[in-house]
Order: structure tokens, then C-alpha cells, then sequence
């Protein structure tokens, strides 16, 4: 009998405990216009002695389990990378961390360097971009049409103006007469991955958009467990809108990847997508939409993959 007041006792002062981490969780708010990271972020607005933080990347060095990072649409892109791996960076299974985007942009596009772009012929200019394994160009915050040419040897790349080709040591770029690249404010893949997830659960990404990144718009690598993205936007990523490796289980809502630059969406090891009212461009023609090495996707009740256990 005493045993079992024990147990009572020791189940009861958990939950107790666990009730209080839940009453605690709290809102991170970030804003890329006025945040300053010295903040605690427990404001939206900033004033004195407190207010939003300025970086995601912060927000994430704040957040104990099943917080809420808050980010605010200035109209202006985040530009970083963010990891979550920490064991404070994850929720509980009522109670998830949230990254609520608020339709802001997470953009991993570089300018050039000054004198980067050089003349080759019939109006195209080139440069070799840091990485050039997967690339992207955009014209401000939009990306610019690609020319799949990569293996393209002859004198002249087949481009019309405002298009793009990758080729195998430089990206070159087609201007309109009479205008240089530098006029059209051109912007490149520099950053690797946006937003990249190990070993953490029970997460939720939703109304986020994540464009420009080198390798991937979403990586979720290993050990990924209950993770949701929700009325995501990946486009325009050098290699795939989101990626899913390892034993990692990523289930999607309403989100959208397209204009990713070898394919929408990409799964290896023994990684699980669950998609509902999700596109992912199938009908395009450029890339294909899924690159499965091995793993399972569901496509509203479509099965994509190895067969369920």
C-alpha cells in the first residue's frame, strides 16, 4: 500500500509540474524592422527596457518547450538560417512550438559583388556564384525564368532577355538592350537551407514563406517526429522545397512548393509525408514534382513509395 502512495504521489507531482511548463509557455515576438536581439521579445512593439527581437535565430535561443515565436510581416524578408535541435526547441503533443510566420518571408538570396557580372556575347553577362551546386536568380524578390541548360556548350546560351541558365561553372543572364545586370537589382541563392529540423517533435511552422535558399527551403533531417507545416510557401529553392530524410515524419496543410530548382518535393531513408490539399505542381514540366529514394509519401490518400508496415 505504501508503494503504490508512492507511485500516486511521484505520477501526481508530475503532472503537476508538466501542467505548470504548459501555463507557462509563452509568445517570442520578432520583428526585422524595429527588434533589437538584446530584447526579451515578450513584446510586440517595441519600448523601453523590452520589445521584439530582431532575428529569428534569437527568438530560438528564447523559447523554452511549447513557446510560440511570433513574427511580424514587415514587409521586409528575414534573411538567415534557422536550426531547431536544442531540446528546449520542441513542444508537447497538446502543445506544440510554433513558428507562426504571419505570411512573412524567409529569403536566402545574396547580392552580387560590384564588377561580379562579365559581358560574354548578344546581350548575356555571367559570374561564378560561392555555391554552385544548385542556384537560383530573382529580380528583387522575385525569381527570374530558368533556362535548363546546364550542359550547354556553343557560343551563345539560347536565352531570351530576363532569363536565367545554371551552367556548369557560372550563371549566366540574359539583359533587355541597352541595360547591365546591376540595373535590375539581381539577387542569388546564398544561404544553404532555411529552415533545417533534427531530432526535435511535436513542432508546427505555419503561414511562412521560404524562398531563395542554395539546397533546401525546409530540411527535415533525422529524428524528426510530429512536425507540421501548415499554409507553407517553399518556391524557388536551389534543390527542393522540402526535404525529408532519415526516420523523420512530417505531415503538410494547404502549403505550396513550385519553381524549385530539382524538385518540389524530396524524400530518402525511411522519411514519411502525410500531405492534405497541398500542390506541389505536378503538372510542371521543368522538374519533376517528387525525387523519392525510398521513404513514403501520401498525397490525399494517394500513396507515393514503399507500402505501409
Amino acid at each position: 500500500m505504501a508503494d503504490v502512495k508512492i507511485r500516486w504521489a511521484i505520477a501526481m507531482l508530475l503532472l503537476v509540474g508538466w501542467t505548470a511548463e504548459l501555463a507557462a509557455a509563452r509568445d517570442v515576438f520578432v520583428n526585422n524592422a524595429v527588434g533589437e536581439d538584446a530584447n526579451r521579445g515578450q513584446r510586440p512593439d517595441a519600448r523601453p527596457g523590452d520589445g521584439p527581437v530582431r532575428t529569428i535565430d534569437r527568438a530560438l535561443r528564447l523559447v523554452r518547450r511549447g513557446d510560440r515565436i511570433v513574427l511580424a510581416n514587415t514587409g521586409e524578408p528575414y534573411r538567415e538560417m534557422i536550426s531547431l535541435c536544442d531540446v528546449e526547441q520542441r513542444g508537447y503533443p497538446d502543445l506544440p512550438l510554433v513558428i507562426q510566420g504571419n505570411g512573412a518571408t524567409l529569403d536566402g538570396t545574396v547580392t552580387t559583388a560590384a564588377g561580379a557580372w562579365k559581358y560574354e556575347n548578344d546581350n548575356i553577362f555571367s559570374f561564378r556564384p560561392r555555391r554552385l551546386a544548385y542556384q537560383q536568380l530573382f529580380r528583387g524578390e522575385e525569381p527570374l525564368r530558368r533556362v535548363r541548360a546546364a550542359n550547354y556548350s556553343g557560343a551563345t546560351v539560347p536565352m531570351e532577355p530576363l532569363e536565367w541558365a545554371l551552367l556548369t561553372d557560372r550563371i549566366a543572364f540574359r539583359v533587355e538592350d541597352g541595360k547591365l545586370p546591376e540595373q535590375y537589382g539581381l539577387r542569388h541563392a546564398g544561404l544553404q537551407t532555411g529552415i533545417t529540423l533534427y531530432n526535435t517533435e511535436y513542432v508546427r511552422i505555419e503561414d511562412l514563406i521560404i524562398q531563395g535558399f542554395q539546397q533546401d527551403g525546409i530540411n527535415a533531417h533525422e529524428r524528426v517526429r510530429n512536425c507540421e507545416l501548415v499554409r507553407v510557401e517553399c518556391r524557388a529553392n536551389g534543390r527542393s522545397g522540402i526535404s525529408v530524410g532519415g526516420v523523420s515524419r512530417v505531415s503538410m496543410e494547404n502549403c505550396n512548393c513550385y519553381d524549385n530548382g530539382r524538385a518540389q518535393l524530396r524524400v530518402e531513408g525511411q522519411g514519411r509525408v502525410t500531405a492534405i490539399g497541398c500542390d506541389f505542381d505536378m503538372k510542371g514540366k521543368e522538374v519533376p514534382w517528387l525525387e523519392l529514394r525510398r521513404g513514403r509519401v501520401d498525397v490525399d490518400g494517394v500513396q507515393y513509395g514503399v507500402p505501409a508496415q
